[in-house]
């Protein structure tokens, strides 16, 4: 799996299922075929959440894009989870979250991208929150303002 510049590797474990290897780098989570071959590289401030089901050994990511989560059974032991938890911290620089009158939550949040640095703007709905709603949009764009004030961007 070629690397980067200035990008390493942290950790990595073998999906039992797949055959697959899942590799933490300092700047992309990335899932490398039984093949060799990179099946996906995805930066940190796209990835939203990690679960680690210690019962089932399964290793849930979600995405901020809604996209399909990721699934892989781990059963070998790892620091990926590890990792998986402090680059997804150190990727967040400011979050804020509230709820619509529905009661859905709404994350508005300043994300780094870890490889170059650059911050990023981002605004994930709840499951059932509609921002085109334009209460819930005045709301997340108001709360995103504060951030980025505060960030100086």
């Amino acid at each position: 799996m070629p690397l980067h510049t200035g990008e390493q590797v942290l950790a990595w474990a073998l999906d039992e299922s797949s055959r697959a290897h899942v590799v933490a780098t300092t700047h992309h989570l990335v899932l490398v075929g039984a093949d060799g071959s990179v099946g996906w590289r995805r930066p940190w401030h796209e990835a939203e959440a990690a679960t680690w089901q210690g019962e089932s050994s399964l290793l849930t990511v979600t995405w901020v894009d809604h996209a399909t989560p990721s699934r892989w059974r781990i059963t070998e032991p790892s620091l990926l989870q590890q990792a998986l938890r402090e680059r997804l911290q150190a990727s967040v620089v400011l979050a804020d979250e509230f709820r619509t009158a529905g009661r859905r939550k709404v994350r508005v949040v300043i994300r780094q991208d870890l490889a170059t640095g650059a911050l990023l703007e981002q605004t994930i709905p709840g499951r059932g929150a509609d921002l085109a709603d334009p209460d819930v949009a005045r709301e997340a764009a108001q709360r995103l303002a504060r951030l980025r004030s505060e960030v100086g961007l």
